[in-house]
């Protein structure tokens, strides 16, 4: 027993003896590369040189103008300035010219154009300065009348205004040898026995006559003197007043 004993004891302390030669050895190991690594230096990398920043664009106002629109605060928000085209109303329609009947232009008598707002309807004599419906007479002669409406001039043949509706004409004076040989009408301020009728007044003192007037020329009613006249558009009969 003694023996063995002895034998194993030997065994292990070679055992000890050789795990303490093998710790020994990692500890020479590790403390060798410990001392590699504190005395290792690591060579720098070169440089590289930093490249120029670039340099700022100069200041302009209009690169900002994305801002200013989105900044409720800024007056100048919305610098695109709606600008709403008026369109003027188109000019009213120039309204119908009247129609006339005929003119007259005699010595002692102003010149006179006899006119209807309407074919067919009623007539009345008009000077120069007189109103038809919208139409001002403003001029008249033999041949045209000039017309004004809405500050402008409309200068028309008489003949282009005439109203070829029929009216009832007025009987022609009686000639020169039948009026010698026939009575005169008397001559009074007021015939209330004839047929004869002052009509409407036309404007200096002379009024127009009444359909059915069959009364001669001359005669005076109501101190109005009855004319009738030859025109180149027929018979015309108006009375003046006896001056």
């Amino acid at each position: 027993m003694s023996r063995r004993l002895i034998l194993f004891n030997i065994l292990l302390l070679l055992a000890a003896g050789l795990l303490a030669w093998q710790l020994r050895q990692q500890w020479a190991q590790e403390r060798d590369r410990e001392l590699a690594l504190f005395r290792y230096r690591a060579k720098p990398a070169p440089v590289q040189p930093l490249a120029p920043l670039p340099r700022p664009t100069p200041f302009e106002a209009a690169l900002y103008a994305e801002v200013a629109q989105n900044n409720l605060f800024s007056r100048d928000r919305n610098p695109n300035v709606i600008v709403e085209t008026i369109v003027p109303p188109p000019p009213p329609p120039v309204p119908p010219f009247p129609v006339a009947r005929g003119v007259m232009l005699w010595e002692g008598v102003p010149p006179t154009i006899v006119l209807s707002e309407r074919a067919g309807g009623p007539q009345k004599g008009y000077h120069p300065g007189d109103k038809i419906g919208p139409w001002q007479v403003t001029a008249l002669d033999s041949r045209y009348v000039t017309f004004a409406w809405n500050d402008k001039q409309f200068k028309k043949r008489i003949d282009e205004l005439l109203d070829n509706t029929p009216v009832e004409t007025v009987p022609a004076p009686p000639s020169a040898a039948n009026a010698a040989a026939a009575p005169k009408p008397p001559q009074s301020a007021n015939l209330s026995n004839s047929n004869s009728a002052v009509g409407a007044d036309t404007g200096g003192g002379n009024r127009s006559c009444v359909a059915g007037d069959n009364s001669p020329s001359g005669t005076i009613v109501d101190g109005y003197k009855k004319n009738v006249v030859d025109t180149p558009f027929g018979h015309q009969c108006f009375w003046q007043a006896v001056k």
